[in-house]
């Protein structure tokens, strides 16, 4: 006798670090949404111990819970999330967002009438109404430079241009276009494609994972695409908060790895030494603010 495998229209990964009470809203408003689609959530809990995996499983006990037991960061804790879906299509999901009503269903069919998108996101807002301005360009060599380092300020004005290119000032994310990056806090993409460029790269720790991601989508033939009509409410910044100068650590670190993929090692090596000042004066003022640098 033969039976049918039905499969979830759509497979969610939370990557979750000590976020239990942000997660336990963004589990609740999934719920919601069990009406319009059959989803599947698989939370990854890295070594959390605020009681978070117990919460998971009273409160959505049909969540997938991964414990790793260790952190495997974002990209290494996606990665893994990813192994369990079964679903067509992925959405990666911060635990500090909050699903808006019909919100999965519209970026689940836009994403299946344009099948040249291989990477989808919607309109962000903060919990107060305000409007995130996300998605961006690629960031260039020339613009690490500007950015992170003294050259930034001595070539203000050009730094300033490059800036409202890079973040499409002007555009106030009220309709639908092709973009360059979008945020992996809420990230839509088919399962074969996540499979066919492998994800993350777990070089990447928290940082230009998005930039990281989107660049090879695009270097595989597809678009990158912003819905406007499409809304969710995002906290932003729950877990790298609770210890924000290893945050700081780490986003030097991945931003050094990104230029180093993508720009060579000897371009990397005059950013890095230029960027040392910055560095140092970001952490010396971290240190004096009284920010953590370990994980508790």
């Amino acid at each position: 006798m033969w039976f049918a495998v039905i499969m979830p229209d759509l497979s969610i990964v939370i990557v979750n670090y000590n976020t239990r009470e942000p997660l336990r809203r963004c589990l609740k408003s999934i719920q919601q949404e069990h009406d319009r689609l059959d989803i599947q959530v698989i939370v990854v809990d890295n070594g959390s111990r605020d009681g978070s995996a117990d919460m998971i499983r009273q409160e959505m006990p049909e969540a997938v819970v991964i414990e790793p037991g260790r952190n495997t960061w974002f990209s290494g804790g996606n990665n893994l999330g990813v192994q369990y879906a079964t679903a067509d299509y992925i959405l990666v999901l911060n635990p500090d967002t909050l699903i808006q009503p019909g919100m999965l269903q519209t970026m689940l069919t836009y994403m299946q009438s344009h099948p040249g998108v291989g990477a989808l996101t919607c309109q962000m807002r903060f919990p107060d109404g305000k409007l995130q301005s996300t998605c961006s360009r690629i960031p260039r060599y020339l613009d690490l430079l500007l950015g992170y380092t003294f050259l930034g300020v001595i070539l203000a004005p050009w730094r300033d241009r490059r800036r409202a290119e890079m973040w499409y000032t002007g555009w106030n994310r009220d309709s639908d276009r092709s973009v360059e990056v979008i945020p992996d806090s809420c990230m839509l993409l088919p399962t074969k494609l996540g499979t066919q460029i492998g994800m993350y790269d777990e070089q990447l720790k928290l940082y230009f994972t998005e930039d990281d991601i989107c660049k090879r989508i695009i270097a595989a033939g597809y678009e990158v695409h912003f819905v406007a009509n499409a809304l969710v409410l995002h906290e932003e910044h729950a877990s790298v908060s609770q210890v924000q100068r290893l945050a700081s650590q780490v986003y030097f670190e991945d931003l050094i790895t990104f230029s180093r993929t993508y720009y060579g090692g000897l371009a990397t090596l005059f950013l890095q030494t230029l960027m040392w000042p910055t560095r140092r004066a970001m952490d010396a003022a971290q240190r004096l603010r009284g920010e953590r640098k370990a994980i508790a």
